[in-house]
């Protein structure tokens, strides 16, 4: 099992990168993570999400944002946290479901996709593809947050 803390650097453990240190296609290196069946019960347990609602085929499913506790975790690996980001908004798309009774090795990768300002406030948005072990991609995720500097 991997804790989304166990692979997700805090604020201020590195020196954080700034707005001017990002570049608009840099790519993420990937991150290995494995979901296991305690994992996806702490998740529901968080969200207050019952079983019974992620049921396909006779077959259980995690909730298939359960890979967002890693999102920000495949982003890290390249431009570390700065304090006071703020979550502008994310955008899923779901292809394949992460099965609740079975350990998933994922792999998460992604790049920046780009930076602006708007009303003096720096913005950044990237995108996050997470995949299993053998390719079958699950979950995309566009992310995008506004940062101070």
């Amino acid at each position: 099992m991997t804790r989304p803390s166990e692979v997700k650097p805090r604020e201020g453990d590195l020196p954080a990168a700034l707005f001017k240190d990002w570049q608009i296609g840099a790519e993420f290196p990937e991150l290995r993570f494995t979901i296991t069946p305690d994992v996806i019960d702490e998740y529901l347990s968080v969200v207050s999400g019952t079983p019974e609602a992620y049921v396909i085929d006779g077959r259980r499913a995690a909730p298939p944002n359960v890979v967002a506790v890693y999102l920000m975790a495949v982003m890290y690996r390249k431009y570390p946290p700065q304090q006071g980001g703020i979550m502008i908004g994310n955008t899923f798309s779901f292809h394949h479901p992460i099965w609740a009774d079975e350990e998933t090795e994922v792999i998460g990768s992604g790049r920046l996709e780009d930076k602006y300002e708007k009303k003096g406030r720096k913005y950044i948005c990237y995108s996050v593809d997470f995949r299993r072990a053998d390719g079958q991609k699950l979950t995309s995720i566009v992310h995008t947050s506004a940062f101070p500097e």
